[in-house]
C-alpha cells in the first residue's frame, strides 16, 4: 500500500503537470489519465491509461494502455451508447489486433473484446508472421449507487482454458476532476480473489 501510494503521488504531480500542458496528438488532446497497481482479469502490476478527446468530432474515440507487457492504441468511434473500437498493440513483443464493442445502457455495461496474434515462426523458408488466436473477452457489470458496480466476465486468453471472473469496484470520488477505486475479482481458475487499487483524474 505505502508503494501504490507513493506511485499516486508520483501520478497526481504528472498528471497535473500534464493539464497545464495539455498534451494533444492532431485533434485528440488528452481528457483523462488512470494509474492502477495489482492484478485483475486482464492486467497486472503497474498499469496506465490514457484517454484523449477529439475537438473536431467528440464522437471520436482514442485511449492507450501500457504496462511491462503490453503497449495498446485503441481507435473508434461512439455511436449514442455504443462504441466500436479496433485495437492495435504490442503484447510481449509481438504483434495483434481485434475489434472491441462497449455499450451502456443506463446501471448497465457490456465489452466483447477479441483478437489475433501474429507471432513469428521460424518453420517457414522466409521468417514471417502467422496470425493465431490471442484473446476472448466478454464481460458484463450493473453500477449501484452511483460508486459500486458488481460485474462478470469470461476470459480465454492464448492456448489457456476458458476462465471466469466475478468482481465488486467501490469508487471514492476527491472533488470533480479525480477519484480513487479499488476493484475485488475473483479468479476461478485460480481460486483466488485478485486486488487492484487505482487513481483517475480528468483533465477537461
Amino acid at each position: 500500500m505505502k508503494k501504490f501510494l507513493v506511485i499516486v503521488g508520483l501520478g497526481i504531480i504528472s498528471l497535473t503537470s500534464f493539464a497545464q500542458t495539455s498534451p494533444r496528438l492532431g485533434n485528440y488532446s488528452l481528457s483523462e489519465a488512470t494509474i492502477t497497481s495489482g492484478k485483475g482479469a486482464i492486467a497486472s502490476g503497474l498499469d496506465t491509461r490514457f484517454d484523449f478527446a477529439n475537438s473536431a468530432d467528440p464522437n471520436m474515440v482514442l485511449f492507450m494502455q501500457a504496462n511491462t507487457d503490453r503497449v495498446t492504441i485503441n481507435v473508434g468511434k461512439r455511436f449514442g451508447n455504443l462504441k466500436l473500437i479496433e485495437s492495435f498493440g504490442i503484447f510481449k513483443n509481438m504483434p495483434w489486433t481485434g475489434p472491441m464493442i462497449l455499450y451502456k445502457l443506463g446501471p448497465l455495461d457490456f465489452i466483447a473484446w477479441n483478437g489475433i496474434m501474429f507471432a513469428k515462426t521460424d518453420q517457414l523458408q522466409e521468417a514471417g508472421y502467422n496470425p493465431q488466436f490471442f484473446i476472448s473477452y466478454e464481460g458484463m457489470g450493473v453500477t449501484i449507487a452511483k460508486y459500486h458496480r458488481i460485474g462478470g466476465a469470461v476470459l480465454w486468453f492464448g492456448t489457456q482454458p476458458m476462465n471466469w471472473f466475478v468482481s465488486y469496484k467501490g469508487t471514492l470520488p476527491i472533488g470533480k476532476q479525480s477519484k480513487l477505486f479499488t476493484e475485488i475479482t475473483y479468479n476461478h481458475a485460480l481460486d483466488i480473489p485478485m486486488f487492484v487499487v487505482g487513481y483517475t483524474m480528468k483533465l477537461k
